[in-house]
């Protein structure tokens, strides 16, 4: 409520109250003594009150809602919009780009990427860009640089964006034309073979040990060895594994709302306070930027991204067993083989609960590429082939 207490003293107080009543302006009396009394008026009142023409003194004791922020600010006006001011410079700072650094030991290499980001404009001193640009920025110049760069990552760390960059591995051309033959890397039984040079030694359907020749890069006719090639192709094959997890019975699981926003932060000791958050998440994940600390006290100025999440508890029942325990299995499964598999059949071969805990073994069909090179001793074939002859 925006009104003022107001302190009336003069003789005869009752005078003015009457006067107050005349001109029909409205009050609360809060004390009353015998020269002096308390009222309770709005702000529209108190500026009527202003303007009679009276002998009464009259002092303001507090004042609430808009005349309190209109005095304060004409109190302080100097330190607050000192205040406001720093506020506006470090908000509109924040959106300032005032370092790229393009992370890699090659220096060829980060001068194209540092060229390439300079003609698709971002370049330090400017301001941020958005999700949608950055990786506009980012496809564009992967496909320009598509013959040297094999992945390209821009990453936004408070006023600096940081750029990450694996360059594509080029295989040595005389490496590639050495005499080889394709083997497996690993038991299973053959699903496809693209065999482009060298000689299919195997079936679909087969069942192969690890090592053993597919595609072999030795060509003969008749026994005879004619030539001597490296063999290229991909073979994929069904191979089998056996997966063990052991999770909790109950679970929570955090989901990204797409919610995102910056604010400062003030930290002390273990507390955090927020300015000018009215609507804070309720669980979020952080990044914060260091703006200022003291050197010797637990306290400091941050700027912090905070992403909302929303965490959903779920239990495992006989119903969504499978369906959830599956997905982890599987990833557990593309961490140790990459992810160039696919899942042929899955079958639980062994469940159990105890202490609050699952324990599950799962059994998959995989289809997985065993493709492996094996170079081939020129030496000993040679050999071999004079003993024959």
């Amino acid at each position: 409520m925006n009104s003022y207490t107001i302190k009336i003293e003069g003789k005869r107080i009752y005078r003015f109250l009457d006067t107050l009543v005349r001109q029909r302006i409205p009050f609360h009396k809060l004390n009353e003594e015998n020269n002096f009394c308390v009222l309770e008026v709005t702000m529209e009142d108190f500026e009527r009150i202003k303007k009679l023409h009276t002998t009464y003194q009259i002092t303001v004791v507090k004042r609430r809602g808009l005349p309190y922020i209109l005095y304060l600010w004409k109190k302080k006006k100097i330190f607050l919009g000192s205040v406001l001011f720093a506020f506006f410079l470090l908000t509109f700072f924040s959106y300032i780009i005032f370092d790229i650094q393009v992370i890699h030991t090659d220096k060829q290499l980060r001068d194209i990427i540092y060229a390439d980001l300079k003609e698709c404009g971002l370049e330090k001193y400017h301001f941020k860009i958005n999700y949608e640009t950055k990786e506009k920025i980012r496809n564009k110049i992967l496909e320009k640089e598509k013959e040297i760069i094999e992945w390209l990552e821009i990453e936004e760390i408070g006023t600096t964006y940081q750029v990450k960059v694996i360059p594509r591995v080029q295989k040595k051309e005389e490496e590639a034309l050495k005499p080889r033959s394709v083997v497996a890397k690993k038991s299973g039984m053959i699903l496809s073979i693209e065999a482009t040079t060298g000689e299919v030694v195997v079936q679909k359907n087969q069942y192969v040990e690890k090592g053993q020749e597919l595609i072999t890069g030795i060509i003969k006719n008749k026994e005879e060895v004619k030539a001597l090639v490296p063999a290229t192709g991909k073979v994929y094959a069904e191979v089998w594994y056996q997966v063990n997890m052991v999770l909790p019975l109950k679970y929570e699981e955090e989901e990204r709302t797409g919610k995102e926003k910056k604010v400062f932060e003030i930290h002390f000791l273990n507390n955090d306070f927020s300015l000018f958050d009215f609507s804070p998440y309720a669980v979020s994940h952080r990044e914060e930027q260091v703006l200022w600390k003291h050197p010797l006290l637990p306290f400091q100025v941050t700027y912090t991204k905070k992403e909302e999440v929303q965490v959903k508890r779920i239990a495992y029942d006989e119903g969504n067993l499978l369906e959830k325990v599956e997905p982890l299995a599987f990833s557990k499964l593309k961490e140790q083989l990459g992810e160039d598999i696919s899942i042929l059949d899955r079958k639980v071969l062994k469940k159990s609960s105890k202490l609050g805990k699952i324990e599950i073994e799962l059994f998959f069909k995989v289809k997985e590429d065993i493709t492996e090179y094996r170079m081939i001793d020129e030496n000993s074939i040679s050999s071999s082939q004079g003993e024959e002859s």
